[in-house]
């Protein structure tokens, strides 16, 4: 079985557009997934909504589609009030309410099973929540909070985003695949990202891919189109870092 990922796009339709592309060519799969964060930090969230759901695919919450599902007032930890409820009211005037209304609804979580014992589960950030990373260099008890705690824990490869640089790593003879951004890379490199995973006599392994596509352009889109904060997220999209 094959499957192709991506994750947090972030309304950054370039990027989506040269990542199905290159998906297109590495082509055919059995499934095809997104793993949340469709919007928010990136000058086209309507029409990247509009492609998504375009797609015969399988589509999870990330934890910028869930920040819709929120008033102004209620601003998440570690992000400044006026700050996002800016955002929150240019995100939302650009999607309209029947998008809004996709993202909120949005599953937590996919299973994809091939076959007995070769269950792949696929989260945005961890089976527990929406908001703590998987980190590449978590030590065996922090990942067993983490990924033990779910209501489902058979699984026997994870496949996420949330943290926007691509790593894999076998944990406790499981496989643990981070997708990273197809719209926002970190670790820099420009280049968007996406994942071809392929379970075989049930054992999963994942290629990651890193897509060119013109990064300049989106920044200066970032910049004119009147989003909140845009010269920001320009400046992290070009520095592909999360401390540019």
């Amino acid at each position: 079985m094959r499957v192709a990922l991506l994750s947090d796009i972030h309304g950054n339709l370039p990027a989506l557009e040269a990542v199905l592309a290159d998906m297109t060519r590495r082509g055919p799969y059995d499934q095809v997934a997104v793993a949340g964060d469709l919007v928010w930090a990136g000058p086209w969230p309507a029409e990247v909504v509009d492609r998504i759901r375009g797609l015969d695919a399988l589509v999870i919450q990330g934890n910028t589609d869930a920040f819709l599902a929120r008033q102004p007032a209620e601003t998440p930890a570690g992000k400044r009030d006026d700050r996002f409820a800016e955002q929150l009211a240019w995100v939302t005037a650009q999607l309209g309410a029947e998008r809004t209304a996709y993202l909120t609804s949005l599953p937590f979580s996919t299973h994809i099973s091939p076959g007995p014992g070769c269950d792949l589960l696929v989260v945005h950030a961890n089976p527990v929540d929406l908001e703590r990373a998987i980190l590449p260099d978590m030590s065996d008890a922090e990942l067993a909070e983490l990924l033990l705690a779910g209501p489902a824990a058979d699984w026997m490869a994870l496949a996420f985003g949330h943290l926007h640089v691509p790593f894999c790593r076998m944990w406790r003879g499981r496989l643990l695949a981070d997708i990273a951004s197809a719209g926002l890379p970190m670790g820099r490199d420009r280049r968007a990202v996406y994942a071809i995973m392929t379970c075989t006599a049930a054992a999963w392994s994942v290629e990651h891919h890193r897509v060119a596509y013109d990064a300049d352009a989106t920044a200066k889109r970032m910049r004119k189109s009147g989003m909140p904060r845009g010269k920001h997220f320009a400046e992290r999209l070009l520095a592909a870092n999360y401390e540019q």
